[in-house]
């Protein structure tokens, strides 16, 4: 028998599917919500699926899990609300209502169940990791009445196959296709509640966080494009700010191609706006002061990819010229006019990841000097007047870096300047591998303070700073 096939009998017979179950199920959890009672109680206690819905076992954060079916329905609605139910409990502990929600939704090969006893930390081991860090930069920056924190972890099949990582690469074109589904109606519905819950009012404080992941980044691109409100599209005026309903939007190594964020990109151009800290004043900030924290403009969405990445900067483009992604997203219109780099083909713009093109990137993360002592604050080169936030790696590896926005770059001639084609509150980046080393490396402690860095400033862990505000450029 030819080897090779031995050995894909053998990867099959090892391996295997992983079967289409949910795993949480939704019954009665009355201390997530002591000293009330749980508003949603499910059914009875039963040991299939195995875990509960919500987790409430930290002090820093509470998680709910809501769990998606292949055609991107719920397994049972009961998960969302409970989750939902959660959020508007969560409020009532402070006298301003302000709650901080990250939205998670994992990528390729992960789902909603947790590490076995004793075994290597699975995705939603590491989703708890960040909400603990957000949980305790809250109750550092308001020790008396620390924000409190909700996870909302968003799952689906992401892990279909079982067996040796190469056997389980088979399924990248299922889980792809199938994340396109995942991300419809159902989930742009339950996004759109649980920001609603958190943000009540014009004048609610609270944050609302929604990151994706790998092809969770997929599925999130496409629920926002169906119908996820992320602010008042339609500022009235420059002098008249709305405040934004989601503080950022976050894709991580995203495994999905350009279409989307090129038409996101577009969009912005077309409708310009700028996102400002909350309490920006133009009176108080001239230009010469952008980089001052009130001051300066920040993103509404980030997408960071790893330079090392091989999944979404090797695999994806082969993957997606063996079987084009032809329905996932619409071609938006190329761009014309002159820019700091080629305008990629339309066949180059459905392989490839945003992260990965240099036309659409945004900013550039680069390396500077550390400060003597690690707990010190990382800050800006004084001589880089594009610099808008720096960080330290914290783990192994001990290096800083500083983002700054990409440069003008002069014209073969060299007579003209010409900009980068993405200047928009949209911020594309791509990090080195001491910052998030891999495809699955998104939760570690490095990102997590790159993170961090990125939203401190806005006062988004402080219990009485307000939301960001949105104007027309």
């Amino acid at each position: 028998m030819n080897r090779a096939l031995l050995a894909l009998l053998v990867a099959v017979s090892a391996g295997g599917c992983v079967a289409r179950t949910p795993f949480r199920y939704v019954t009665a959890q009355n201390t997530c919500f002591e000293p009330a009672t749980d508003p949603v109680p499910g059914g009875p206690l039963r040991r299939s699926p195995p875990f509960p819905s919500l987790d409430c076992r930290s002090r820093f954060y509470k998680t709910a899990f809501v769990e998606f079916k292949e055609d991107g329905t719920p397994f049972d609605p009961d998960e969302a609300r409970k989750a939902v139910a959660l959020i508007a409990n969560e409020k009532r502990r402070l006298a301003n209502g302000k709650v901080i929600t990250l939205v998670y939704v994992h990528g390729w090969k992960n789902n909603a169940g947790p590490a076995a006893p004793g075994g290597k930390a699975q995705d939603v081991e590491r989703f708890a990791l960040a909400l603990a860090e957000l949980g305790n930069r809250a109750r550092q920056a308001s020790p008396q009445n620390p924000v409190p924190v909700v996870g909302v972890y968003v799952a689906w099949r992401g892990k279909s196959l079982r067996g040796p990582g190469w056997f389980t690469w088979l399924s990248y074109w299922s889980r792809r296709n199938t994340g396109n589904r995942i991300g419809g109606a159902a989930l742009a519905a339950l996004l759109n509640d649980v920001i609603t819950t958190t943000v009540a009012t014009g004048d609610d404080p609270s944050r609302v966080l929604l990151v994706g992941h790998s092809f969770g980044a997929r599925v999130l691109e496409h629920a926002i494009e169906n119908g996820v409100q992320l602010y008042d599209p339609a500022p009235r005026s420059a002098a008249t700010p709305v405040r934004p309903r989601v503080d950022l939007v976050l894709y991580v190594n995203a495994a999905t191609d350009a279409r989307l964020s090129l038409g996101r990109v577009l969009a912005l151009q077309t409708h310009p706006i700028v996102v400002r800290h909350p309490d920006y004043d133009p009176a108080k900030c001239p230009a010469s002061d952008a980089r001052d924290a009130i001051c300066r403009e920040y993103p509404l969405l980030v997408a960071i990819t790893s330079r090392g990445d091989s999944a979404t900067k090797y695999v994806q483009p082969i993957a997606n010229s063996i079987n084009l992604d032809k329905g996932g997203a619409t071609m938006p219109p190329l761009p014309s006019g002159s820019f700091a780099d080629p305008i990629p083909s339309a066949g180059r713009l459905n392989r490839s990841a945003p992260g990965h093109l240099r036309f659409m990137q945004s900013h550039d993360v680069a390396e500077a000097a550390c400060t003597r002592e690690p707990a010190d604050p990382v800050t800006c080169d004084p001589g880089d007047a594009r610099c808008v936030f720096a960080f330290r790696t914290r783990g192994a590896s001990d290096a800083c870096f500083q983002v700054s926005r990409r440069p003008d770059a002069a014209t073969a001639a060299g007579a003209i300047a010409v900009a980068p084609f993405n200047r928009t509150p949209f911020w594309i980046m791509d990090v080195d591998k001491r910052v998030i080393a891999d495809h699955g490396d998104i939760w570690n402690l490095s990102t997590l303070n790159m993170l961090g860095e990125l939203m401190a400033p806005r006062g988004f862990f402080d219990a009485d700073k307000a939301r960001m505000q949105i104007q027309a450029r």
